[in-house]
Protein backbone atom coordinates (compact mmCIF):
# COMPACT_ATOMS: atom_id res chain seq x y z
CA UNK A 1 0.00 0.00 0.00
CA UNK A 2 2.63 2.43 0.57
CA UNK A 3 4.90 1.74 -2.38
CA UNK A 4 1.41 2.22 -4.28
CA UNK A 5 1.06 4.98 -2.65
CA UNK A 6 4.56 6.98 -3.30
CA UNK A 7 3.85 6.06 -6.96
CA UNK A 8 0.38 7.86 -6.63
CA UNK A 9 2.46 10.75 -5.46
CA UNK A 10 4.72 10.59 -8.20
CA UNK A 11 2.41 10.47 -11.07
CA UNK A 12 0.22 13.01 -9.87
CA UNK A 13 3.14 15.14 -9.54
CA UNK A 14 4.65 14.22 -12.88
CA UNK A 15 2.34 16.86 -15.12
CA UNK A 16 1.85 19.15 -17.44
CA UNK A 17 3.61 22.70 -17.05
CA UNK A 18 1.41 25.05 -15.90
CA UNK A 19 3.67 27.90 -13.74
CA UNK A 20 4.55 30.98 -15.31
CA UNK A 21 8.18 31.35 -13.64
CA UNK A 22 9.14 28.19 -15.35
CA UNK A 23 9.63 30.31 -18.74
CA UNK A 24 11.76 33.05 -17.56
CA UNK A 25 14.37 30.52 -15.90
CA UNK A 26 13.91 28.60 -19.39
CA UNK A 27 15.27 31.69 -21.15
CA UNK A 28 17.88 32.72 -18.01
CA UNK A 29 19.62 28.99 -18.41
CA UNK A 30 19.41 29.47 -22.14
CA UNK A 31 21.59 33.05 -21.95
CA UNK A 32 23.82 31.57 -19.20
CA UNK A 33 24.93 28.51 -21.65
CA UNK A 34 24.98 30.62 -24.95
CA UNK A 35 26.61 34.27 -23.12
CA UNK A 36 28.41 31.69 -20.54
CA UNK A 37 28.18 34.36 -17.83
CA UNK A 38 25.72 35.39 -15.37
CA UNK A 39 22.23 37.43 -15.15
CA UNK A 40 22.54 40.51 -12.78
CA UNK A 41 20.19 42.85 -14.37
CA UNK A 42 16.63 42.37 -15.48
CA UNK A 43 17.35 41.56 -19.07
CA UNK A 44 14.43 40.39 -20.30
CA UNK A 45 12.47 43.11 -19.32
CA UNK A 46 11.91 47.05 -20.38
CA UNK A 47 13.83 47.33 -16.92
CA UNK A 48 17.15 45.71 -18.47
CA UNK A 49 19.39 47.45 -16.28
CA UNK A 50 17.71 47.08 -13.01
CA UNK A 51 19.61 44.55 -10.70
CA UNK A 52 18.44 41.11 -10.65
CA UNK A 53 19.42 38.86 -7.98
CA UNK A 54 18.64 35.20 -9.40
CA UNK A 55 19.29 33.31 -6.73
CA UNK A 56 18.27 29.70 -8.71
CA UNK A 57 20.72 30.25 -11.14
CA UNK A 58 21.97 26.65 -11.21
CA UNK A 59 18.16 25.13 -11.13
CA UNK A 60 18.17 27.84 -14.24
CA UNK A 61 20.60 25.58 -16.27
CA UNK A 62 19.21 22.35 -15.09
CA UNK A 63 15.88 23.34 -16.50
CA UNK A 64 17.68 24.44 -19.91
CA UNK A 65 19.73 21.27 -19.81
CA UNK A 66 16.51 19.21 -19.62
CA UNK A 67 14.13 21.02 -21.85
CA UNK A 68 17.18 20.01 -24.42
CA UNK A 69 16.93 17.11 -23.32
CA UNK A 70 13.01 16.11 -23.63
CA UNK A 71 11.31 19.37 -24.24
CA UNK A 72 8.76 20.35 -21.60
CA UNK A 73 7.42 16.70 -21.07
CA UNK A 74 11.53 16.32 -19.54
CA UNK A 75 10.70 19.10 -17.18
CA UNK A 76 7.35 17.21 -16.08
CA UNK A 77 9.56 14.56 -15.45
CA UNK A 78 12.07 16.25 -13.24
CA UNK A 79 9.00 18.16 -11.22
CA UNK A 80 7.53 14.99 -10.79
CA UNK A 81 11.25 13.20 -9.17
CA UNK A 82 11.67 16.12 -6.84
CA UNK A 83 8.23 15.95 -5.44
CA UNK A 84 8.54 11.81 -5.27
CA UNK A 85 12.15 11.81 -3.84
CA UNK A 86 10.88 14.32 -1.37
CA UNK A 87 7.81 12.22 -0.30
CA UNK A 88 10.51 9.04 -0.29
CA UNK A 89 12.76 11.04 1.57
CA UNK A 90 9.94 11.86 4.50
CA UNK A 91 9.04 8.50 4.80
CA UNK A 92 13.02 7.07 4.95
CA UNK A 93 12.72 9.47 7.86
CA UNK A 94 9.73 8.30 9.50
CA UNK A 95 11.40 4.52 9.32
CA UNK A 96 14.51 5.56 10.82
CA UNK A 97 12.38 6.85 13.58
CA UNK A 98 11.00 3.45 14.15
CA UNK A 99 7.35 4.44 12.38
CA UNK A 100 5.44 1.27 11.81
CA UNK A 101 4.45 0.79 7.95
CA UNK A 102 0.91 1.32 9.03
CA UNK A 103 1.12 4.73 10.87
CA UNK A 104 3.81 6.22 7.97
CA UNK A 105 0.67 5.21 5.55
CA UNK A 106 -1.63 7.43 7.90
CA UNK A 107 1.11 10.08 8.01
CA UNK A 108 1.56 10.01 4.37
CA UNK A 109 -1.89 12.27 3.67
CA UNK A 110 -0.94 15.76 4.83
CA UNK A 111 1.77 15.30 1.73
CA UNK A 112 -1.07 15.76 0.07
CA UNK A 113 -1.66 19.66 1.88
CA UNK A 114 1.26 21.00 0.23
CA UNK A 115 0.08 20.41 -3.31
CA UNK A 116 -0.69 23.89 -4.07
CA UNK A 117 3.47 24.49 -4.02
CA UNK A 118 3.98 21.84 -6.78
CA UNK A 119 4.95 23.76 -9.85
CA UNK A 120 8.07 23.71 -11.46
CA UNK A 121 9.98 26.22 -9.63
CA UNK A 122 13.16 26.33 -8.22
CA UNK A 123 11.23 25.65 -4.66
CA UNK A 124 11.07 22.06 -5.25
CA UNK A 125 14.99 22.04 -5.06
CA UNK A 126 13.89 23.33 -1.04
CA UNK A 127 11.53 20.56 -0.23
CA UNK A 128 13.97 17.87 -1.54
CA UNK A 129 16.67 19.00 0.58
CA UNK A 130 14.53 20.08 3.33
CA UNK A 131 13.32 16.29 3.94
CA UNK A 132 16.78 15.29 2.91
CA UNK A 133 18.57 17.54 6.27
CA UNK A 134 15.91 16.32 7.75
CA UNK A 135 16.65 12.24 7.44
CA UNK A 136 20.29 12.41 7.85
CA UNK A 137 19.65 14.95 11.19
CA UNK A 138 17.27 12.11 12.20
CA UNK A 139 20.04 9.33 11.35
CA UNK A 140 22.61 11.19 13.23
CA UNK A 141 20.67 11.53 16.28
CA UNK A 142 19.98 7.59 16.52
CA UNK A 143 23.44 6.79 15.05
CA UNK A 144 26.01 9.61 15.39
CA UNK A 145 28.56 8.87 13.01
CA UNK A 146 30.06 11.23 10.11
CA UNK A 147 27.28 11.00 8.23
CA UNK A 148 26.02 14.66 9.22
CA UNK A 149 29.19 15.73 6.98
CA UNK A 150 27.03 15.05 3.99
CA UNK A 151 25.14 17.88 5.21
CA UNK A 152 27.61 20.86 4.20
CA UNK A 153 27.90 19.52 0.10
CA UNK A 154 24.28 19.41 0.07
CA UNK A 155 24.30 23.16 1.27
CA UNK A 156 25.98 23.77 -1.47
CA UNK A 157 23.94 22.44 -4.41
CA UNK A 158 20.87 23.85 -2.40
CA UNK A 159 22.17 27.49 -1.96
CA UNK A 160 22.70 27.67 -5.70
CA UNK A 161 19.48 25.91 -6.84
CA UNK A 162 17.10 28.13 -4.17
CA UNK A 163 17.22 30.81 -2.13
CA UNK A 164 14.82 28.76 0.33
CA UNK A 165 18.54 27.39 1.92
CA UNK A 166 18.14 29.55 4.69
CA UNK A 167 15.61 27.06 5.52
CA UNK A 168 18.52 25.21 6.64
CA UNK A 169 19.27 27.38 9.75
CA UNK A 170 16.18 27.10 11.64
CA UNK A 171 16.23 23.21 10.88
CA UNK A 172 19.69 22.75 12.15
CA UNK A 173 18.67 25.24 15.22
CA UNK A 174 15.79 22.79 16.31
CA UNK A 175 18.20 20.10 16.35
CA UNK A 176 20.74 21.97 18.20
CA UNK A 177 19.24 23.36 20.62
CA UNK A 178 16.73 20.14 21.04
CA UNK A 179 19.78 17.73 21.63
CA UNK A 180 21.36 20.27 23.43
CA UNK A 181 18.52 20.57 26.29
CA UNK A 182 18.18 16.61 25.92
CA UNK A 183 21.77 16.40 26.47
CA UNK A 184 21.59 19.00 29.63
CA UNK A 185 19.11 16.46 31.26
CA UNK A 186 20.46 13.46 30.24
CA UNK A 187 17.83 12.03 27.82
CA UNK A 188 19.54 12.71 24.88
CA UNK A 189 20.57 9.35 22.36
CA UNK A 190 23.54 11.34 21.43
CA UNK A 191 27.27 11.21 22.78
CA UNK A 192 29.10 14.67 23.65
CA UNK A 193 31.12 14.20 20.51
CA UNK A 194 28.15 13.19 18.28
CA UNK A 195 26.43 16.65 19.43
CA UNK A 196 30.04 18.43 18.78
CA UNK A 197 30.09 17.00 14.87
CA UNK A 198 26.63 18.26 15.02
CA UNK A 199 27.89 21.77 15.71
CA UNK A 200 30.92 21.27 13.26
CA UNK A 201 28.70 20.70 10.55
CA UNK A 202 25.99 23.22 11.21
CA UNK A 203 29.42 25.86 11.05
CA UNK A 204 30.45 24.00 7.59
CA UNK A 205 26.26 24.35 6.17
CA UNK A 206 26.92 28.25 6.85
CA UNK A 207 29.97 28.51 5.58
CA UNK A 208 28.31 27.48 2.16
CA UNK A 209 26.16 30.31 1.77
CA UNK A 210 29.44 32.04 0.86
CA UNK A 211 29.71 29.98 -2.14
CA UNK A 212 27.40 31.03 -4.72
CA UNK A 213 27.71 33.66 -7.57
CA UNK A 214 25.79 35.89 -5.42
CA UNK A 215 27.40 36.09 -2.16
CA UNK A 216 26.80 39.53 -1.64
CA UNK A 217 23.35 39.71 -2.62
CA UNK A 218 22.64 36.66 -0.48
CA UNK A 219 23.41 38.31 2.76
CA UNK A 220 21.73 41.66 1.89
CA UNK A 221 18.68 39.67 1.58
CA UNK A 222 19.24 37.70 4.95
CA UNK A 223 20.07 40.72 6.62
CA UNK A 224 17.96 43.57 5.53
CA UNK A 225 14.09 44.41 4.79
CA UNK A 226 14.13 43.89 1.04
CA UNK A 227 11.41 41.30 -0.18
CA UNK A 228 9.90 40.18 -3.44
CA UNK A 229 9.34 43.12 -5.68
CA UNK A 230 12.43 45.89 -5.10
CA UNK A 231 12.24 45.86 -1.38
CA UNK A 232 10.18 47.84 1.00
CA UNK A 233 8.13 49.94 -2.00
CA UNK A 234 8.02 46.83 -3.78
CA UNK A 235 6.95 44.11 -1.91
CA UNK A 236 3.23 45.58 -1.59
CA UNK A 237 2.57 45.47 -4.94
CA UNK A 238 3.98 41.74 -5.18
CA UNK A 239 1.69 40.67 -2.85
CA UNK A 240 -1.20 41.46 -4.59
CA UNK A 241 0.20 39.18 -7.16
CA UNK A 242 1.40 36.30 -5.11
CA UNK A 243 -1.13 34.86 -3.05
CA UNK A 244 1.50 32.88 -0.88
CA UNK A 245 3.16 35.68 0.22
CA UNK A 246 0.31 36.20 2.90
CA UNK A 247 -0.30 35.10 6.19
CA UNK A 248 -2.06 32.07 6.67
CA UNK A 249 -5.44 32.57 8.13
CA UNK A 250 -8.23 30.17 8.97
CA UNK A 251 -10.23 31.57 5.87
CA UNK A 252 -7.21 30.68 3.70
CA UNK A 253 -5.92 27.72 4.89
CA UNK A 254 -8.36 25.71 7.24
CA UNK A 255 -6.20 22.48 7.10
CA UNK A 256 -2.87 24.47 8.18
CA UNK A 257 -4.83 25.07 11.66
CA UNK A 258 -6.59 21.47 11.28
CA UNK A 259 -3.25 20.10 11.01
CA UNK A 260 -1.70 21.97 13.89
CA UNK A 261 -4.51 20.76 15.82
CA UNK A 262 -3.89 17.11 15.16
CA UNK A 263 -0.69 17.47 15.74
CA UNK A 264 -0.92 18.38 19.43
CA UNK A 265 -3.31 15.87 19.73
CA UNK A 266 -1.15 12.72 18.15
CA UNK A 267 1.95 14.40 20.29
CA UNK A 268 -0.23 14.50 23.48
CA UNK A 269 -1.63 10.93 22.76
CA UNK A 270 1.99 9.63 21.92
CA UNK A 271 3.47 11.79 24.88
CA UNK A 272 6.02 8.93 25.71
CA UNK A 273 8.05 9.74 21.93
CA UNK A 274 8.31 13.27 22.94
CA UNK A 275 12.04 14.87 22.69
CA UNK A 276 12.53 18.65 22.71
CA UNK A 277 13.63 18.44 19.29
CA UNK A 278 10.54 17.53 17.39
CA UNK A 279 8.98 20.50 19.89
CA UNK A 280 11.63 22.53 18.38
CA UNK A 281 11.01 21.30 14.79
CA UNK A 282 7.57 21.61 14.81
CA UNK A 283 7.07 24.79 16.67
CA UNK A 284 9.12 26.37 14.37
CA UNK A 285 7.71 25.72 11.21
CA UNK A 286 4.27 26.07 12.49
CA UNK A 287 5.16 29.26 13.39
CA UNK A 288 6.78 29.78 10.00
CA UNK A 289 3.55 28.52 8.14
CA UNK A 290 1.19 31.27 10.12
CA UNK A 291 3.44 33.75 8.74
CA UNK A 292 3.32 33.12 5.29
CA UNK A 293 1.52 30.59 3.50
CA UNK A 294 3.73 29.60 1.28
CA UNK A 295 5.98 28.07 4.29
CA UNK A 296 3.04 25.89 5.52
CA UNK A 297 4.28 22.89 2.84
CA UNK A 298 7.38 22.48 5.32
CA UNK A 299 4.84 22.06 8.15
CA UNK A 300 2.93 19.27 6.13
CA UNK A 301 6.38 17.33 5.37
CA UNK A 302 7.08 17.58 9.27
CA UNK A 303 4.08 15.84 10.29
CA UNK A 304 4.79 13.22 7.57
CA UNK A 305 8.44 12.25 8.81
CA UNK A 306 7.74 12.97 12.21
CA UNK A 307 4.04 12.09 13.77
CA UNK A 308 3.76 8.33 12.54
CA UNK A 309 6.13 7.44 15.91
CA UNK A 310 3.62 9.49 17.97
CA UNK A 311 0.76 7.78 16.20
CA UNK A 312 2.21 4.30 16.52
CA UNK A 313 2.67 4.78 20.64
CA UNK A 314 -0.86 6.47 20.47
CA UNK A 315 -1.87 3.16 19.06
CA UNK A 316 -0.19 0.90 21.23
CA UNK A 317 -1.56 2.60 24.43
CA UNK A 318 -5.02 2.20 23.11
CA UNK A 319 -4.57 -1.61 21.93
CA UNK A 320 -2.90 -2.30 24.74
CA UNK A 321 -6.94 -2.46 26.87
CA UNK A 322 -7.73 -4.97 24.17
CA UNK A 323 -6.99 -8.33 24.22
CA UNK A 324 -5.02 -9.79 21.39
CA UNK A 325 -7.53 -10.74 18.84
CA UNK A 326 -8.82 -7.10 18.86
CA UNK A 327 -5.71 -5.48 18.38
CA UNK A 328 -5.19 -7.32 15.36
CA UNK A 329 -8.40 -6.48 14.14
CA UNK A 330 -7.66 -3.36 14.77
CA UNK A 331 -4.45 -2.82 13.01
CA UNK A 332 -6.01 -4.02 9.85
CA UNK A 333 -8.71 -1.34 10.79
CA UNK A 334 -6.48 1.44 10.64
CA UNK A 335 -4.74 0.20 7.75
CA UNK A 336 -7.49 0.22 5.60
CA UNK A 337 -8.80 3.56 6.81
CA UNK A 338 -4.92 4.76 6.62
CA UNK A 339 -5.41 4.11 2.42
CA UNK A 340 -9.22 5.19 2.37
CA UNK A 341 -7.98 8.96 3.74
CA UNK A 342 -5.15 8.52 1.65
CA UNK A 343 -7.16 7.80 -1.52
CA UNK A 344 -9.69 10.67 -0.03
CA UNK A 345 -6.98 13.36 -0.18
CA UNK A 346 -5.26 12.32 -3.37
CA UNK A 347 -8.51 12.11 -6.06
CA UNK A 348 -8.62 15.92 -5.96
CA UNK A 349 -5.32 15.96 -7.08
CA UNK A 350 -5.89 13.31 -9.79
CA UNK A 351 -9.28 14.82 -11.25
CA UNK A 352 -7.27 17.67 -11.69
CA UNK A 353 -3.80 16.29 -12.61
CA UNK A 354 -3.88 12.43 -13.97
CA UNK A 355 -1.36 10.75 -13.63
CA UNK A 356 2.12 10.77 -15.54
CA UNK A 357 0.60 13.85 -18.19
CA UNK A 358 3.23 15.59 -19.13
CA UNK A 359 4.27 18.43 -21.88
CA UNK A 360 2.92 22.22 -21.50
CA UNK A 361 -0.79 23.27 -20.64
CA UNK A 362 -0.58 25.27 -24.05
CA UNK A 363 -3.74 27.19 -23.27
CA UNK A 364 -2.09 28.78 -19.99
CA UNK A 365 0.27 30.33 -22.03
CA UNK A 366 -0.01 32.61 -25.02
CA UNK A 367 1.65 29.83 -27.44
CA UNK A 368 -0.53 30.83 -30.66
CA UNK A 369 -0.42 34.74 -29.58
CA UNK A 370 3.64 34.81 -29.24
CA UNK A 371 3.72 32.84 -32.92
CA UNK A 372 1.76 35.80 -33.99
CA UNK A 373 3.94 38.29 -32.46
CA UNK A 374 7.03 36.46 -34.40
CA UNK A 375 5.40 36.18 -37.82
CA UNK A 376 3.99 39.60 -38.26
CA UNK A 377 6.93 41.37 -36.38
CA UNK A 378 4.38 43.11 -34.41
CA UNK A 379 5.90 46.42 -33.53
CA UNK A 380 7.65 47.26 -30.22
CA UNK A 381 7.31 47.73 -27.52
CA UNK A 382 4.94 44.98 -26.01
CA UNK A 383 3.33 44.95 -22.57
CA UNK A 384 1.88 42.26 -21.47
CA UNK A 385 -0.35 40.96 -18.41
CA UNK A 386 1.90 40.03 -15.52
CA UNK A 387 2.32 36.29 -15.09
CA UNK A 388 2.78 35.92 -18.95
CA UNK A 389 6.13 38.23 -19.05
CA UNK A 390 8.01 34.83 -18.64
CA UNK A 391 6.62 32.87 -21.76
CA UNK A 392 6.41 35.84 -23.73
CA UNK A 393 10.90 36.56 -22.60
CA UNK A 394 11.37 33.00 -23.45
CA UNK A 395 10.02 32.94 -27.19
CA UNK A 396 10.52 36.25 -28.01
CA UNK A 397 13.64 37.47 -26.50
CA UNK A 398 15.56 39.28 -27.75
CA UNK A 399 13.76 40.43 -30.80
CA UNK A 400 11.28 41.94 -28.27
CA UNK A 401 11.64 42.68 -24.77
CA UNK A 402 8.72 42.37 -22.35
CA UNK A 403 7.46 45.07 -19.81
CA UNK A 404 7.41 43.04 -16.50
CA UNK A 405 6.96 39.56 -15.53
CA UNK A 406 6.25 37.72 -12.18
CA UNK A 407 9.67 37.54 -11.03
CA UNK A 408 9.87 41.54 -11.40
CA UNK A 409 12.77 42.93 -9.24
CA UNK A 410 11.95 46.72 -10.26
CA UNK A 411 9.37 48.61 -7.87
CA UNK A 412 9.16 51.06 -9.97
CA UNK A 413 7.67 48.65 -13.38
CA UNK A 414 5.57 46.82 -10.68
CA UNK A 415 4.37 50.16 -10.14
CA UNK A 416 3.79 51.34 -13.66
CA UNK A 417 2.43 47.54 -14.71
CA UNK A 418 0.02 47.44 -11.86
CA UNK A 419 -1.24 50.91 -13.11
CA UNK A 420 -2.25 49.56 -16.47
CA UNK A 421 -3.08 46.15 -15.77
CA UNK A 422 -6.32 47.36 -13.56
CA UNK A 423 -6.87 50.04 -15.38
CA UNK A 424 -6.21 52.96 -13.14
CA UNK A 425 -6.01 56.32 -14.74
CA UNK A 426 -2.71 57.78 -16.12
CA UNK A 427 -2.56 53.67 -18.26
CA UNK A 428 -1.93 55.85 -21.41
CA UNK A 429 1.22 57.94 -20.42
CA UNK A 430 2.80 54.73 -19.25
CA UNK A 431 2.09 53.59 -22.83
CA UNK A 432 3.62 57.05 -23.94
CA UNK A 433 6.46 57.08 -21.76
CA UNK A 434 7.89 53.09 -23.00
CA UNK A 435 6.58 53.70 -26.25
CA UNK A 436 4.36 50.63 -26.09
CA UNK A 437 2.82 49.80 -29.42
CA UNK A 438 1.50 45.56 -28.88
CA UNK A 439 -0.82 44.42 -26.08
CA UNK A 440 -0.82 40.89 -25.44
CA UNK A 441 -3.51 40.06 -22.69
CA UNK A 442 -4.39 37.01 -20.59
CA UNK A 443 -8.25 37.11 -20.74
CA UNK A 444 -8.54 36.73 -16.85
CA UNK A 445 -6.50 36.39 -13.65
CA UNK A 446 -5.25 33.40 -12.74
CA UNK A 447 -5.86 34.22 -8.84
CA UNK A 448 -9.69 35.13 -8.96
CA UNK A 449 -11.00 34.33 -12.81
CA UNK A 450 -11.85 38.02 -13.29
CA UNK A 451 -10.90 39.94 -16.98
CA UNK A 452 -8.50 42.12 -16.53
CA UNK A 453 -9.51 45.79 -16.63
CA UNK A 454 -7.41 47.47 -19.04
CA UNK A 455 -9.41 44.83 -21.53
CA UNK A 456 -12.50 47.10 -21.98
CA UNK A 457 -10.35 50.60 -21.92
CA UNK A 458 -8.50 49.07 -24.94
CA UNK A 459 -11.71 47.72 -27.02
CA UNK A 460 -12.94 50.69 -26.21
CA UNK A 461 -10.48 53.51 -27.31
CA UNK A 462 -10.23 54.15 -31.16
CA UNK A 463 -6.32 54.00 -31.86
CA UNK A 464 -6.59 50.59 -30.23
CA UNK A 465 -7.21 47.33 -32.74
CA UNK A 466 -7.77 43.97 -31.73
CA UNK A 467 -6.11 41.61 -34.15
CA UNK A 468 -5.80 38.67 -32.22
CA UNK A 469 -7.83 36.08 -29.70
CA UNK A 470 -7.59 32.93 -28.68
CA UNK A 471 -9.24 30.54 -25.80
CA UNK A 472 -7.14 33.05 -23.20
CA UNK A 473 -5.27 35.22 -25.45
CA UNK A 474 -5.58 38.93 -27.10
CA UNK A 475 -3.35 40.84 -28.60
CA UNK A 476 -4.19 44.66 -29.51
CA UNK A 477 -1.88 47.20 -31.65
CA UNK A 478 -1.68 50.85 -32.18
CA UNK A 479 -3.48 51.37 -35.68
CA UNK A 480 -1.12 53.68 -36.78
CA UNK A 481 2.09 51.54 -36.21
CA UNK A 482 1.05 48.78 -38.39
CA UNK A 483 0.09 49.05 -42.13
CA UNK A 484 -3.61 49.89 -43.04
CA UNK A 485 -3.86 47.23 -45.39
CA UNK A 486 -2.53 44.26 -42.77
CA UNK A 487 -4.98 46.03 -40.51
CA UNK A 488 -7.65 45.69 -42.29
CA UNK A 489 -7.08 42.26 -42.89
CA UNK A 490 -6.41 41.02 -39.17
CA UNK A 491 -8.61 43.65 -37.16
CA UNK A 492 -11.49 41.49 -35.31
CA UNK A 493 -15.38 42.20 -34.47
CA UNK A 494 -15.30 43.42 -30.53
CA UNK A 495 -17.16 40.12 -29.51
CA UNK A 496 -13.88 38.09 -30.24
CA UNK A 497 -12.98 39.57 -26.32
CA UNK A 498 -16.17 38.38 -25.06
CA UNK A 499 -15.14 34.96 -26.07
CA UNK A 500 -11.90 35.01 -24.66
CA UNK A 501 -12.81 35.92 -21.76
CA UNK A 502 -15.30 33.45 -21.20
CA UNK A 503 -13.60 30.49 -22.91
CA UNK A 504 -10.82 31.38 -20.46
CA UNK A 505 -12.95 31.73 -17.06
CA UNK A 506 -14.45 28.43 -17.96
CA UNK A 507 -10.94 26.64 -18.33
CA UNK A 508 -9.80 28.50 -14.83
CA UNK A 509 -13.10 27.11 -13.11
CA UNK A 510 -12.66 23.62 -14.28
CA UNK A 511 -9.36 23.36 -12.88
CA UNK A 512 -10.25 25.11 -9.77
CA UNK A 513 -13.78 26.10 -9.09
CA UNK A 514 -12.72 28.18 -6.30
CA UNK A 515 -12.45 31.15 -8.88
CA UNK A 516 -14.97 32.50 -8.01
CA UNK A 517 -15.01 36.00 -10.45
CA UNK A 518 -14.54 33.34 -13.09
CA UNK A 519 -18.05 32.07 -12.44
CA UNK A 520 -18.85 35.86 -12.50
CA UNK A 521 -17.48 36.78 -16.03
CA UNK A 522 -19.32 33.35 -17.33
CA UNK A 523 -23.03 34.47 -15.61
CA UNK A 524 -22.12 38.50 -17.35
CA UNK A 525 -21.26 37.07 -20.24
CA UNK A 526 -23.90 34.42 -20.77
CA UNK A 527 -26.67 37.22 -19.58
CA UNK A 528 -25.81 39.46 -22.18
CA UNK A 529 -25.99 36.63 -25.08
CA UNK A 530 -29.29 35.69 -23.39
CA UNK A 531 -28.45 32.27 -22.47
CA UNK A 532 -30.42 32.63 -19.22
CA UNK A 533 -29.74 28.89 -17.82
CA UNK A 534 -26.09 28.91 -18.26
CA UNK A 535 -26.05 31.99 -16.59
CA UNK A 536 -28.23 30.87 -13.48
CA UNK A 537 -26.00 28.43 -12.77
CA UNK A 538 -22.93 30.24 -12.98
CA UNK A 539 -24.25 32.65 -10.35
CA UNK A 540 -25.01 30.25 -8.40
CA UNK A 541 -21.14 28.98 -8.29
CA UNK A 542 -20.04 32.55 -7.83
CA UNK A 543 -22.62 33.47 -4.77
CA UNK A 544 -21.84 29.57 -2.89
CA UNK A 545 -17.82 30.99 -3.40
CA UNK A 546 -17.36 34.61 -3.49
CA UNK A 547 -15.77 35.07 0.05
CA UNK A 548 -17.88 38.49 0.91
CA UNK A 549 -21.56 39.24 -0.17
CA UNK A 550 -22.22 40.54 -3.56
CA UNK A 551 -25.45 42.73 -3.84
CA UNK A 552 -25.28 42.56 -7.76
CA UNK A 553 -25.00 39.26 -8.45
CA UNK A 554 -27.72 38.59 -5.49
CA UNK A 555 -29.95 40.70 -7.31
CA UNK A 556 -29.40 38.98 -10.46
CA UNK A 557 -29.76 35.74 -9.08
CA UNK A 558 -33.15 36.78 -8.04
CA UNK A 559 -34.38 37.87 -11.13
CA UNK A 560 -32.94 35.22 -13.10
CA UNK A 561 -34.08 32.40 -10.68
CA UNK A 562 -37.65 32.19 -11.44
CA UNK A 563 -38.01 32.78 -15.27
CA UNK A 564 -35.46 29.94 -15.76
CA UNK A 565 -36.85 27.38 -13.29
CA UNK A 566 -40.63 27.88 -14.68
CA UNK A 567 -39.53 27.63 -18.22
CA UNK A 568 -39.79 31.11 -19.29
CA UNK A 569 -36.57 31.98 -19.92
CA UNK A 570 -37.16 35.78 -21.07
CA UNK A 571 -36.06 38.59 -18.47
Amino acid sequence: MLFAALLTILGVATTVIHDFDTFWQLQSGKYMVETLSIIRTDLFTLAADVPRFEHCWLHDLLLYFGYQLGGYHALSVIKGLALGGTALALLWTARVRGASWCAMLLLLTPFWLSRGGWTARPQLWTFLFFALFVLILERHRRQGGKLVFLLPPLMLLWVNLHAGAVLAVPILAAYLVGEGGALALGKSTLSRAAYKRLWLAAGLVLLGFLFTPYTKEFIDTLFSAHQLGGGKEGAPIAQVFNMDWRPTTFATDPYFYYGLAGTALLMALGWRRLTLADLCLLGGLAIMGQQLSRHTSFFFFAMTAILPVYADSAAAWISSRFPLGIKSLLRWTATLAAAAIFIHYALPAYHTYGLFRTGLRTWHFPVAAAEFVKEHRLPANIYNTYDWGGYLAWTLYPEHRVFWDARQNSAEMFSYGWRVMSGHPGWEEVFEKFDVKTVVTKGCTVDTGQHYPIIDLLRKDPEWRLVFADVSALIFVRGDAVAADWLAQYELPDSRVDDTILSEARLLVEMEPQRYKGWWEIARIQMARKEYPEALFALEQDLRRTPQRDVQAENLYRMLYPLVRTGDGRP
